[in-house]
């Protein structure tokens, strides 16, 4: 007989997924009161404050299933975060935000896809260089050029030329 792996039987919890699920509930909480404000609506008319109560409220429900999960599976104890790699990320998505309307929708991209992929060493110059060109790309056939959005692809110098 060939020796197979050992089914987890023992009812020990997996505390990465019991973090995970605490903190998305955390976030749809936090969100959810932050969004107190605005007004809801219904389906038919919906207010400002609908679709975030509906991504918070779907948010929650994730959390629930992701601790559930978390209570049956095996244990998977937590490690050590990866502090360097949630700043890469976090400052990544902030400079997205400070630089889009001073340097355009297209080089703000591609900060942040540089900034992101310092995050992981497997990156290589050339693949981080093709996936900048293609989300560059993406990005300006979706909200440029399918949704026409009111928001500068170049520079704003450029295009004032």
């Amino acid at each position: 007989m060939q020796d197979e792996p050992a089914q987890n039987t023992t009812g020990k919890i997996n505390a990465k997924d019991i973090a995970t699920g605490v903190f998305l509930i955390a976030i749809a909480g936090i969100g959810s009161f932050l969004n107190l404000e605005n007004v809801i609506g219904t389906a038919a008319q919906m207010g400002p404050g609908y679709m975030p109560m509906l991504i918070f409220s779907l948010l929650a429900i994730l959390g629930v299933a992701v601790i559930v999960v978390g209570l049956r599976n095996g244990p998977d104890p937590l490690e050590r975060w990866a502090w360097k790699e949630l700043v890469l990320i976090l400052g990544a998505m902030s400079a997205f935000g400070v630089l889009i309307e001073r340097i355009g929708l297209g080089l703000s991209v591609a900060t942040v896809v540089v900034i992101a992929s310092i995050a992981d060493r497997s990156h290589t110059v050339l693949g981080v260089a093709g996936m900048t060109v293609a989300l560059v790309f993406i990005c300006w056939l979706v909200f440029i050029i399918g949704l026409n959005l009111n928001v500068s692809f170049l520079p704003p110098a450029l295009t004032e030329l």
